[in-house]
């Protein structure tokens, strides 16, 4: 059967093996009815098919419609090879259990509840015109193979719809990494540009006029000369010291984790003229100091940039099985389910620190309502 999840090579391996194992069942197991004399015949057919099967897959060369028609030719070469010896009573009939187990590798969970239905059915109507189908014991035999084909189908279908469920999960994480990666080339360059254009037209024009006041104040010794050029050597180390804690957060390695996001907290609250509060447990200081301080940046640049709020909180707690950081505010919040199409605008504020939550072992959660704010939540791993 076709799948994208498996080789079809494995699958054809799979058809091949199951010629010899049916072949013990019919030979070793003590039936009420012997087999007829085609059994042998169609089983071994069968075998050829599968093996033609085999060799075309290793040489590459099976046509797609070839490999369409795979499934009903196993399909209708069970039900024939139960047929032919016994019918309900058959040790043949436990092929039919290999539909939708096949099935369940094409990730599909329709397909294998088709399957799974379609093998139902065509045991129970080749048991039902089956002559053994009056002997004493066969409708019992009909019912329990048939609800035993019934409950493999189910769990086929359960573990199809799991796989197809983390395969969809993985290639959406594959295309936001794919995403995210092209927005963090096009950030870095930006941001490469902002530091640039900062240095040249603020710090070397400030460095430039603090330079020609001390001239000044050396020629006339006016007092105004020296304290303008000192003003603009602190605005100049201002910004320097800005922008360093915004490539390391320095504070960290001096002052420890509270230090360090009470100065980003700090920060933010100048530039959104809104109270921000920051709460950080002892315990929660660690090994996932540096990742909380980036992570904590981020959140509250987004609130910033986004929110509008008045009043921001960031928490960060720990106890025994994990730490976590909390940043809310009581801005104008947003749709959670918009997050998709942010990362497509180039917003990749929450995918990236998603990321680095998932690089750590850990989970980011959103909660937000329009008018109503926005809570995101970290959880880590143990900081110690």
């Amino acid at each position: 059967m076709r799948a994208p999840g498996v080789p079809h090579l494995w699958l054809a391996v799979l058809r091949l093996a199951l010629v010899p194992v049916v072949l013990l069942a019919e030979q070793l197991v003590d039936h009420p009815v012997a087999h007829t004399g085609a059994f042998p015949f169609l089983l071994a057919a069968y075998g050829l098919w599968a093996a033609a099967l085999l060799g075309l897959h290793l040489a590459r060369r099976q046509p797609p419609a070839l490999d369409r028609a795979e499934p009903f030719v196993d399909l209708a070469a069970i039900v024939a090879l139960t047929y032919a010896s016994g019918g309900p009573f058959s040790e043949t009939a436990t092929a039919f259990f290999v539909l939708p187990v096949l099935a369940a590798a094409r990730l599909r969970p329709r397909v294998t509840a088709g399957w799974a239905l379609g093998a139902i059915t065509c045991f129970i109507l080749l048991s039902v015109v089956h002559p053994n189908a009056r002997e004493p014991d066969a409708t019992g035999r009909i019912v329990s193979q048939a609800a035993y084909l019934a409950l493999v189908g189910l769990a086929a279908t359960l573990v199809s719809h799991v796989l197809h469920q983390r395969d969809v999960a993985i290639a959406r994480l594959a295309e936001q990494r794919g995403q995210l990666a092209t927005h963090a080339l096009t950030a870095e360059q930006r941001e490469r540009r902002r530091l640039a254009e900062l240095l040249h037209d603020e710090s070397v024009q400030t460095l430039s006029l603090a330079r020609q006041e001390l001239a000044d104040y050396r020629r006339t010794r006016r007092d105004a000369s020296f304290d303008r050029a000192r003003d603009a050597i602190d605005e100049t180390l201002a910004q320097l010291r800005g922008e360093i804690f915004e490539l390391h957060p320095y504070v960290l390695d001096y002052a420890g984790l509270q230090a360090a996001v009470q100065a980003l907290a700090d920060r933010g609250a100048l530039r959104m003229g809104a109270d921000i509060t920051v709460a950080v447990d002892p315990a929660a200081s660690g090994r996932h100091d540096e990742l909380i301080v980036v992570l904590a940046r981020e959140l509250l640049n987004n609130a910033v940039k986004h929110s509008g709020a008045d009043h921001v909180e960031i928490t960060v707690a720990a106890d025994a099985e994990r730490v976590e950081l909390a940043v809310r505010d009581d801005g104008r919040g947003f749709d959670p389910a918009r997050r998709a199409a942010s990362l497509l605008d180039g917003h990749i504020g929450l995918a990236s620190s998603e990321q680095r939550a998932l690089a750590a072992g850990g989970t980011l959660e959103v909660s937000s309502r329009r008018g109503r704010g926005t809570t995101v939540r970290v959880t880590l791993p143990p900081a110690r």
